[in-house]
């Protein structure tokens, strides 16, 4: 074994329950795009779809992996779909984000006049991320027209928020006011929805028909405010995700000799080294070394010089009787001692999103629990 993740789809599953009561009456989108966060697309909208109104990707080939795989509950594509790939979105069968009220939408409509069958739009509103969007100023004349056009069955609207994560910010209720203005003439039955993990956590009055909950339903919270917040009034997330490698080799450092490329860590006393044989290729940041620790034995040890792009260096010192073979965790719990991803994201300067959905689709996965289990 060079690495190896191991994800508990029942702890995944437990989150989305979780999440749902805490949202109720809204409904709960599960969204699985890049890779289901690093935790796998396939096995984990496998374990998620029977406790989801649906799951959301962002690209059309996410979707269609998700057909391939027999899934067929309800898709939408929150991302840009090329006007090539139209066909193969409206035979999937998902609903797609329009956020353009002209050239696009009439390709659209083109496609679903050929293929004699509405396709189901999601039209997509910026609030104030300057992402993807309709502007909110004009986006009520291009619902009209969605909603007017016959070869579209408008589904809903929807927008992002910039800064749901943080309590002091007054950016969200403007957010929030800029999109119902902007939807106010919507048709019953058409529905709204603004709030990812963090705004159903912090912002209740954003959840409005349906949440569309990420990195809570993989146990990571969004920020430190929302975890703070949140743990305080009893809601639980679980991580599901464990990240272990072994040590391959194991050797003595004299006081003075350098380790690693670059000779960027020197050792001041006699240390012991410790060889991990992945990389920045297998998802663990470049940066990490002097930076980050793992667990040997259920200690920490720290990362030290650079990490190569298939292997890195831990000071294995206070760690008694480590040796070459044993296992090393990087995310995961180990005896008492735990690291979260979040832990390796703010000492590599990142957060725990970069880290899991960086993580390669090559590192092999095993997976607990799910359906079946």
């Amino acid at each position: 074994m060079i690495a190896e993740l191991t994800i508990d789809l029942d702890a995944i599953v437990r989150n989305a329950r979780a999440l749902a009561a805490l949202i109720a009456p809204a409904r709960l989108a599960a969204v699985v795009k890049a890779d289901a966060y690093g935790h796998g697309l396939v096995p984990v909208a496998r374990a998620l779809a029977p406790h989801v109104d649906r799951l959301c990707v962002y690209a059309l080939e996410e979707a269609v992996a998700l057909r391939d795989a027999s899934l067929d509950c309800p898709l939408h594509v929150l991302g840009p779909v090329p006007a090539a790939d139209l066909d193969i979105a409206h035979a999937a069968g998902v609903a797609l984000t329009l956020w353009d009220d002209a050239t696009y939408a009439r390709q659209a409509a083109s496609v679903a006049r050929r293929r004699r069958s509405p396709f189901a739009i999601q039209a997509k509103i910026d609030t104030g991320v300057a992402r993807l969007g309709l502007p909110y100023a004009r986006a009520s004349a291009a619902l009209a027209a969605y909603a007017a056009t016959p070869e579209f069955d408008l589904r809903g609207a929807f927008t992002h928020f910039a800064a749901a994560e943080e309590l002091d910010s007054s950016f969200t209720d403007e957010q929030l006011a800029r999109f119902l203005g902007a939807t106010r003439e919507l048709a019953g039955g058409v529905e709204r929805h603004a709030a990812a993990t963090a705004a159903a956590m912090l912002w209740p009055q954003t959840r409005l028909d349906l949440v569309r909950a990420g990195i809570g339903l993989y146990g990571i919270w969004p920020s430190t405010q929302t975890e703070t917040t949140m743990r305080g009034r009893g809601l639980v997330l679980e991580p599901a995700l464990t990240w272990r490698t072994r040590i391959v080799a194991e050797h003595a450092v004299e006081p003075g000799a350098s380790v690693g490329y670059g000779r960027s860590w020197r050792a001041e006393r006699p240390t012991r080294v410790g060889t991990l044989p992945i990389g920045y290729a297998e998802g663990l940041p470049r940066n990490a070394g002097g930076a980050a620790t793992v667990l040997v034995r259920g200690q920490r040890a720290p990362l030290i010089g650079r990490v190569c792009m298939d292997m890195a260096f831990i000071d294995l010192t206070d760690v008694p009787g480590a040796l070459a073979g044993d296992g090393v965790t990087l995310i995961g719990r180990d005896g008492s001692t735990t690291i979260s991803a979040d832990d390796l994201g703010a000492a590599c300067g990142t957060i725990g999103y970069e880290i899991v959905a960086r993580l390669p689709a090559a590192v092999p996965r095993r997976y607990e629990g799910g359906p079946g289990a």
